[in-house]
């Protein structure tokens, strides 16, 4: 990711993952800031069954992530 952000000429960001493990799923988060002004997330959710990935789904907000991962 640093690599990407260099190659458009953003600089160094701040990096900081979170991880929430709720039943058999993972919410990774990726708060990122590349200036001091902007402020950017983006949140995956992992299912696993017998210590693999067997699903994976991108959303923009943690609310929305919770919600997905809460779910039955």
């Amino acid at each position: 990711m640093q690599y990407q952000l260099q190659k458009r000429g953003a600089g160094q960001a701040n990096i900081t993952p979170e991880f929430i493990q709720l039943g058999d799923k993972i919410i990774a988060g990726a708060p990122w800031s590349e200036a001091a002004d902007r402020h950017q997330e983006r949140f995956m959710v992992f299912t696993i069954r017998d210590g693999k990935i067997v699903d994976m789904q991108g959303f923009a907000s943690r609310r929305e992530a919770e919600r997905f991962a809460t779910r039955r």
